[in-house]
């Protein structure tokens, strides 16, 4: 069956905390952090319409990135999370506007940023339906404290639960919904 790509960007009013999406529809939230002696910790973490994480993970990456080939990385680890998860209907969420900006304006130039935006393009076509949002950090909090987590290896992933150290965020977002 072919895929219909309905890759778009949304205009998002920049919330200012996490808000659930439309029904049937999954938010993948992402983020990065630079940490010292080049290490980039990326969490990701993807959630129901009615808040439930369906998944979450953070990955730890030896590299001296900028911080947009970073955070366009972590879109591009979402989206492969999402497409192993089944999530074919989704939005895609960043605190970084410059790249959902320049994900939304697909334009290609022969720099590391755009191979990498490049390959999120290309990793979004197998979506029925995917949107790109931007949100303000106090909206992305859970991915935020993904990317500052240290896991036991290189990459740990946890389907339908959060560590301990990041229940609370997945709490306060059901509160304030």
């Amino acid at each position: 069956m072919a895929r219909r790509n309905a890759a778009v960007a949304t205009s998002c009013s920049r919330p200012k905390r996490w808000l659930p999406p439309p029904c049937g529809t999954i938010k993948i939230n992402t983020d990065v952090s630079l940490l010292n002696d080049g290490w980039v910790g990326l969490g990701v973490v993807a959630r129901d319409d009615q808040g439930v994480v369906l998944f979450a993970a953070t990955r730890r990456i030896r590299a001296w990135w900028s911080i947009e080939v970073a955070e366009a990385k972590a879109i591009v680890w979402a989206i492969r999370l999402g497409l192993r998860y089944g999530c074919t209907n989704a939005i895609i969420e960043s605190d970084c506007q410059t790249i959902i900006s320049r994900l939304s304006k697909e334009a290609h130039y022969n720099t590391e940023l755009d191979l990498v935006l490049g390959d999120a393009m290309a990793q979004s076509t197998s979506f029925d339906r995917l949107q790109r949002s931007h949100v303000r950090r106090d909206g992305n909090t859970m991915a935020h404290n993904l990317a500052n987590f240290f896991p036991s290896d290189f990459e740990q992933i946890w389907e339908n639960h959060v560590p301990p150290n990041v229940t609370p965020y997945v709490i306060m977002d059901a509160l304030v919904n």
